[in-house]
């Protein structure tokens, strides 16, 4: 199983289960076209010219995995939030501010101060994202205990599923703000077309754990 794929199931279980909203129906068998969802609420990337320099070493695209012969090859889907980013940065960057504090639990106050920084000009979608770091702060803390529990019982489970450099919490649980975020976008940053609202209602109503 691709990286990229585990990534957006396990973001979409954590919306899921952090948004318990009723949604319009959707039919689930017909899947619409694919949009970065980017493109439909750009969800600013919680970076400063200071962070990105300390974090420089991970900023670019993460380094290509050895291909297998069972693994099927790499295709050019896009990635649910645009490019791939190196799956260390944003470990690097919440270690940088706080957010991941010494003992690895996730500091709500140190999040809002990085909000209060990067999108001080844009106060709906902070509060957005403020909520949506609630909401997602307790599911992520769960998959941790049970990639630990994984690991522990599988060593080759992190080798396989994903780079061995650091942690995956980190970028699973700002995947989870902003697919949280983009799901509760401000009706003032939302691109309100038949392609984007789509998108949304079927990742909504459709992308459910099994």
């Amino acid at each position: 199983m691709k990286a990229s794929f585990v990534y957006f199931a396990v973001i979409c279980v954590f919306v899921h289960y952090a948004n318990a909203q009723d949604t319009t129906s959707v039919d689930c068998t017909k899947k619409p076209r694919h949009v970065p969802p980017h493109m439909c609420c750009p969800v600013p990337d919680l970076t400063t010219d200071e962070l990105m320099q300390q974090c420089a070493q991970f900023a670019g695209p993460p380094p290509p995995r050895p291909s297998s012969s069972e693994e099927p090859p790499m295709r050019g889907h896009p990635h649910p939030h645009g490019q791939h980013m190196h799956p260390c940065f944003m470990e690097c960057i919440f270690n940088q501010t706080e957010v991941i504090g010494e003992d690895g639990e996730l500091n709500a106050d140190k999040f809002e101060q990085l909000l209060n920084t990067v999108v001080k000009d844009d106060r709906e979608m902070a509060i957005i994202m403020k909520e949506s770091f609630n909401a997602c702060s307790a599911k992520a803390n769960e998959l941790k205990t049970k990639i630990a529990e994984e690991i522990e019982k599988n060593p080759e489970f992190s080798k396989q599923k994903f780079q061995p450099l650091c942690s995956p919490f980190s970028a699973m649980t700002m995947g989870c703000i902003k697919m949280q975020a983009f799901q509760n976008c401000p009706s003032s940053t939302w691109n309100d077309n038949e392609e984007c609202n789509a998108f949304r209602k079927f990742i909504m109503e459709c992308k459910k754990p099994k």
